[in-house]
């Protein structure tokens, strides 16, 4: 089974970029020679898309998340690479890091419950939160930050991950 078969039976849209640069929603059952461009091709734009972001040294995607270890930082990297990104081609922040004002970016992720709320300094409950664009004032700028699930919350709880797919949906729609 295809990457776009598992997103598909979770009831997740998947999309493809065509050759005119505007992405089209795509179902497994619907794909198409001409619309699904070859791996090696996806791959070259991936690679290219990475050296053009780091060789601008200009970070669009800030992670904000605590305690990735194990399986958790795994299932980050796979969410990561879900979006065509790596560790290093964003910026990688704890709790403490982003608190003491080091966030950059043109958004912001914040991965957990008790973070978003506490780097948004609010007290709303994490379900009413996720799911919206937020804003983070810092150092002059206004950033906007989505909330999502922390990757360990994600593997306890698999029927969160549709939420997740469609918090980082949103939060690069804003880019």
């Amino acid at each position: 089974m295809s990457q776009t078969d598992y997103l598909n039976e979770m009831g997740i849209s998947t999309w493809v970029v065509r050759s005119e640069g505007e992405p089209t929603p795509v179902k497994a059952n619907q794909d198409s020679q001409q619309d699904i461009k070859p791996v090696s091709q996806q791959s070259t734009q991936a690679e290219s898309f990475q050296e053009t972001q780091l060789s601008h040294q200009e970070i669009v995607w800030t992670f904000v998340v605590d305690q990735l270890s194990g399986d958790a930082a795994l299932l980050f990297d796979k969410i990561l690479a879900s979006l065509m990104l790596s560790r290093n081609t964003i910026q990688l922040l704890s709790s403490k890091e982003a608190l003491a004002g080091k966030v950059s970016g043109q958004v912001v992720i914040a991965m957990g419950s008790q973070m978003g709320r506490q780097l948004l300094q609010m007290d709303d409950g994490f379900e009413d939160l996720r799911g919206a664009v937020h804003s983070l004032e810092q150092a002059e700028d206004e950033l906007p930050v989505v909330l999502t699930y922390h990757p360990e919350h994600l593997l306890n709880k698999p029927t969160d991950k549709a939420s997740t797919w469609q918090d980082l949906l949103l939060a690069r729609s804003l880019i």
